[in-house]
């Protein structure tokens, strides 16, 4: 019995999954959520139905500012994974300068950082309190880019958008839409860093935010049905999450910012679970994950594997 005919519209956007993977078969079928098997026939539908491609008129016009995810296949290598800089200061945090330094020695093949690397205090929707001396924007773009000087050269640099990094693109649109092209938003500031909302890094997912709260680490494992990695929550921990399909874990990687910095004065000081650390992911030569590795703070001084790093 002949396979049923495929409306041109699923043909189309399988072409666009596979391109958007970065022309991987693969990758294609995680974006698409589809059985490897299955998308890969899709795509050879399609390359029968559209042997000199997708005509331009056929095209879908894809209206998100951003990629919505990136897939990239690199077995056998080494992640470092950072989050919540917030910056303000023009001195990078200790844990920052450790960040640097394992990157360096253990010549990572990708760094990501997962959002809120810009505060955006002065352009928040939240009003200010008299006697702050938050930084203009400008400062804090200024700042990580000094902050990032310090950084190892590696194949791979990822920044996921987090909701304070959108407050910069957020405030030119809505406050002076004419002037966003004059202004350059955020990516235009950072060449040298590829942005989407996530990346799928050899199957596993690394995003700003996903769910949040105490269990959040669970909660993205369990929603998500793969591993993933987020901050936002500022919590630093690893959660695993073990049952018939074996182990995925659900990430959380902390904050580079100093909980107790200016930035963070509207907690009013409460105590809290946000911890300063980072993670460092390493994949076999299949791609699987293997248990990830914290790197935190420990009486002031970052730590890992057992032993303190010296970032003097």
């Amino acid at each position: 019995m002949p396979a049923k005919k495929l409306p041109d519209e699923v043909l189309i956007e399988t072409m666009r999954m596979y391109e958007a993977a970065g022309f991987s078969i693969k990758g294609g079928a995680r974006l698409s959520s589809l059985p490897r098997q299955t998308f890969e026939g899709r795509f050879n539908r399609a390359k029968e139905r559209f042997p000199d491609g997708v005509p331009e008129e056929k095209k879908t016009k894809v209206t998100w500012t951003y990629e919505r995810m990136k897939v990239v296949d690199e077995p056998s290598s080494i992640w470092i994974v950072g989050s919540d800089l917030h910056v303000w200061t023009d001195e990078p945090t200790p844990i920052f300068k450790a960040f640097c330094k394992l990157a360096r020695k253990l010549k990572v093949t990708g760094i990501v950082m997962n959002g809120d690397v810009i505060d955006g205090a002065r352009i928040s929707r939240h009003g200010s309190m008299v006697g702050s001396q938050r930084p203009r924007i400008d400062k804090e773009i200024e700042t990580a880019q000094q902050w990032f000087r310090k950084l190892p050269f590696t194949k791979y640099r990822f920044w996921t958008l987090g909701n304070h990094d959108l407050r910069l693109d957020n405030y030119l649109a809505n406050q002076a839409s004419e002037l966003e092209e004059y202004a350059g938003r955020l990516h235009t500031r950072f060449p040298e860093w590829e942005f989407a909302y996530a990346f799928d890094v050899n199957g596993t997912e690394i995003r700003h935010r996903f769910r949040s709260g105490i269990h959040a680490g669970w909660n993205n494992a369990l929603h998500s049905g793969v591993n993933v990695v987020t901050g936002h929550t500022h919590q630093l921990q690893l959660t695993a999450m073990r049952d018939r399909r074996g182990t995925r874990w659900g990430v959380e990687t902390g904050t580079m910012a100093d909980p107790k910095g200016p930035q963070f004065e509207y907690a009013e000081g409460q105590p809290s679970r946000a911890q300063m650390g980072f993670v460092v992911l390493t994949f076999d030569e299949e791609g699987e994950m293997l248990p990830p590795e914290l790197c935190e703070m420990v009486r002031g001084r970052p730590v890992f594997r057992g032993n303190y790093i010296d970032i003097d």
